[in-house]
C-alpha cells in the first residue's frame, strides 16, 4: 500500500528533526569538553625556595618575605638557631601580562640585589582534543653582590660582583591534591673569592636539578618537599639541598613553614652555598610570607 505524499513529507520532516536534535546534543556535549587551563598547580611563585611555574595575572602585584635561620644544632640556648641571625630576602614582582612578569629582590646573604623576569611558555590544559600535560616557564635573573671589599679580603670591582641565574621549571598537577615540580637550574658568578658565602671559592659556575612536591591534605594546608642536587665547576664536587614543610592558606596570604639544610634563598646561592648535614643537626628553620594584590584590572 502506498503512503500519501503528505504522510511521506511528515515522516521525512520528523526524521530530520530527530537527526538535528541528536546532532545538536552531540555538539553540546563536545562544547562541554572545551580545553581549560589548570591553575594554581602551586599556589605561589616559590615552592619553599624553588621557582614554580605559577604565573601572575596581568596587573597583579606579588610580594614575599623569606627567612632562614641558623642551624638547629645551636641548641636551646640559641632557640635552635633562631638567635643566630637570619638570611632575609624581600621580593616584589609585577605581572605585565598573564604570562610575563618582572621582579626585584634583595637578599641579606652577601647583600645581593637582583632583577629577574619570568615567562610562562606552556600552561597545563585539560579537556578538549589536545591536552597539555605540563606547565613550563623560563626565568632569567641578574644580580650584583654589594658586600664591601674589606669584608671579602680582596678587591672587587663592579664587574667582579655580577651574578647570573637561569631556571626552567616544569610542573604537573596530577589531582586537586598532588602536584610535582622539576627545575633545571644554572648559575654563574663573575668572581668567587674571599669571604663570599659560597661552598668553594674555586668554583664560579653551578648547575642543578630541583625537585619538588606538594600534597594538599585540606583545602588550606599542604605538605611540601624539595630536593636540589647541585654540581660545581670543580670536578667531583657535588652537594645535596633538602627541604620539607607545610603551606598554610589564610585569606590573601600563603604562609610557608619549612626546614632546610641551606641558608640561601635566591637561585644562584641555592646552587652555590654550603649545605648542612641533615643527620648532624644541619637543618635550619625557615618561613615565607606571600601576598598578592590586584593593582590594575
Amino acid at each position: 500500500m502506498r503512503l500519501p505524499k503528505t504522510s511521506v513529507f511528515i515522516l521525512l520532516l520528523l526524521s530530520g528533526l530527530l537527526w538535528a536534535e541528536t546532532a545538536f546534543s552531540q555538539l553540546q556535549r563536545e562544547r562541554a569538553q572545551l580545553q581549560r587551563p589548570v591553575e594554581l598547580v602551586f599556589p605561589t611563585p616559590r615552592h619553599i625556595n624553588l621557582l614554580t611555574t605559577e604565573p601572575l595575572a596581568a596587573g597583579e602585584l606579588y610580594y614575599s618575605i623569606m627567612h632562614t635561620f641558623g642551624e638547629i644544632d645551636n641548641g636551646a640556648g640559641n632557640l635552635w638557631g633562631i638567635d643566630s641571625g637570619a638570611n632575609i630576602r624581600f621580593n616584589i614582582e609585577y605581572g605585565f601580562t598573564d604570562r610575563f612578569s618582572l621582579s626585584l629582590g634583595r637578599s641579606s646573604m652577601d647583600k645581593v640585589f637582583e632583577l629577574g623576569g619570568r615567562y610562562l611558555l606552556l600552561q597545563q590544559q585539560t579537556g578538549g582534543a589536545r591536552n597539555m600535560p605540563v606547565s613550563l616557564a623560563l626565568s632569567l635573573s641578574g644580580g650584583i653582590m654589594t658586600v664591601p671589599s674589606d669584608l671579602l679580603f680582596e678587591s672587587f670591582g663592579l664587574s667582579d660582583r655580577l651574578l647570573f641565574s637561569a631556571a626552567m621549571p616544569v610542573s604537573r598537577a596530577f589531582s586537586d591534591r598532588l602536584s610535582l615540580l622539576a627545575v633545571p637550574m644554572f648559575a654563574q658568578f663573575s668572581k668567587t673569592a674571599g669571604n663570599m658565602r659560597v661552598d668553594d671559592v674555586r668554583d664560579s659556575w653551578y648547575a642543578g636539578l630541583g625537585l619538588g612536591s606538594r600534597f594538599g591534605f585540606t583545602q588550606r594546608h599542604a605538605l611540601t618537599l624539595q630536593y636540589l642536587p647541585a654540581w660545581r665547576d670543580t670536578p667531583g664536587q657535588f652537594s645535596h639541598g633538602f627541604g620539607f614543610g607545610i603551606d598554610i592558606k589564610t585569606g590573601g596570604h600563603v604562609f610557608q613553614l619549612f626546614f632546610t639544610n641551606t641558608q640561601a634563598l635566591n637561585d644562584a646561592y641555592l646552587l652555590a652555598a654550603t649545605h648542612g648535614d641533615i643527620l648532624d643537626g644541619g637543618l635550619r628553620f625557615g618561613f615565607n610570607i606571600n601576598r598578592s594584590f590586584v593593582v590594575r584590572n
